[in-house]
């Protein structure tokens, strides 16, 4: 009974052994491909930070945004929209904002946002102390019945939604009674890049 157990017992261990060396353990680079994330990586692929922003950008928090302008012409109104440098030094901004008309109180967009009209390789805009560079704003004179566009539900809303060139936070400017078309395939608004004021 007792040579019975030695005997056995070594076969066993060989089956083991041969059952493990069909998986083998795992390189530490499999390793770290399969742990959780680092805060690193996770910071990194949720930061609101645009790659192509240029060097020295201006900071949302330093920027006052304002709509201003609304002259009329040829069927067409033209605003400014403004970006004033709040901060101690100076920043920079490259290219055109992101806006769009809201409504109803609570932010809600209204209609398509303004087509972005880059020019092929935008300037950098410094922006001293204080200083503040401008976007001009081109939408269609939109009247009680839609004005000259077809297929334009006319709508007022109550300000703007504006996104700062190369940024992911939007600033609300209020503003009255501001046209808009709420069919959303209707391009009625376009904005330039920024220009120095």
């Amino acid at each position: 009974m007792r040579r019975s157990l030695l005997t056995i017992t070594p076969l066993a261990v060989v089956l083991l052994l041969a059952g493990c060396a069909g998986s083998p353990a795992p390189s530490p680079s499999a390793i770290a491909t399969s742990a959780a994330p680092s805060p690193t990586s996770s910071t990194t692929s949720t930061a609101a930070v645009d790659p192509n922003a240029p060097a020295g950008q201006c900071a949302d928090s330093v920027l006052q945004v304002t709509v201003s302008g609304a002259d009329a012409g040829a069927g067409s109104i033209f605003s400014n929209v403004v970006f004033t440098n709040t901060g101690r030094e100076s920043c920079v901004l490259r290219g055109a904002p992101g806006v769009s008309v809201v409504g109803d109180g609570d932010g809600t967009q209204l209609g398509a946002a303004a087509v972005q009209q880059e020019d092929a390789a935008p300037a950098d805009v410094t922006l001293p102390a204080g200083g503040s560079a401008s976007a001009t704003l081109t939408s269609v004179n939109i009247g009680s019945d839609g004005g000259p566009l077809d297929d334009c539900e006319a709508v007022t809303g109550d300000g703007y939604r504006v996104y700062p060139p190369h940024s992911f936070t939007a600033v609300f400017v209020a503003s009255s009674a501001v046209p808009a078309c709420s069919n959303t395939a209707v391009a009625w608004m376009t904005i330039g890049p920024v220009r120095a004021d």
